[in-house]
């Protein structure tokens, strides 16, 4: 089962996410597989095949690590790529990465070390994913990474983390949740 910990969004937040992405979408040319707006949400840690049962270990260490956090706020106010807008494979929305979503992952990785899974070596980075670029970024995706943004910052209640099963179809993956819990309590 391919799993992931992830932030899921409000309605509203995933529409101005969407609208972004559109924008995006019209500016360029290149070949892209476009997120479709229910499947946006921010990921904490991605996970990978894992056996089912595990999953109880691991709703134990969300349990514990969510009830050290207080819900907090997240930004998406500027558009990015990974790992350049040049070299675009992965077009983003995002903002500056809060101190409690960095500590949270942190702890969580911390958990999930002890459980055998290997050490997250990259900086923690708050953002949705828009898009996978499938082949080379042309300008005017590269143009649109840098000029486009929100018509207003949209800001995300981060207040619930959740372990997601993806199943990759082909119209793209489907995401169920296995569970959610409450941050802060």
């Amino acid at each position: 089962m391919r799993t992931f910990f992830c932030i899921p969004l409000e309605h509203d937040v995933r529409e101005g996410i969407a609208s972004v992405a559109a924008s995006l979408r019209s500016k360029t040319a290149c070949r892209c597989s476009w997120v479709r707006p229910q499947n946006y949400h921010v990921t904490v840690r991605f996970l990978g095949e894992i056996d089912p049962m595990l999953t109880v270990d691991l709703e134990a260490l969300a349990m514990d690590v969510s009830s050290h956090y207080e819900p907090f706020e997240l930004p998406f106010d500027r558009v990015g790529a990974f790992p350049s807008a040049d070299r675009a494979r992965v077009v983003w929305i995002g903002g500056d990465t809060p101190s409690a979503f960095a500590d949270l992952v942190g702890e969580l990785n911390t958990g999930l070390t002890e459980l055998g899974f290997e050490r997250e070596r990259k900086r923690p980075v708050s953002h949705v994913t828009l898009a996978r670029v499938k082949s080379r970024p042309d300008e005017g995706l590269v143009q649109a990474v840098t000029q486009v943004r929100p018509e207003a910052p949209l800001v995300c209640r981060a207040d619930r983390i959740v372990l997601m099963s993806s199943d990759l179809a082909p119209g793209g993956a489907v995401y169920t949740p296995l569970f959610e819990r409450t941050i802060g309590g």
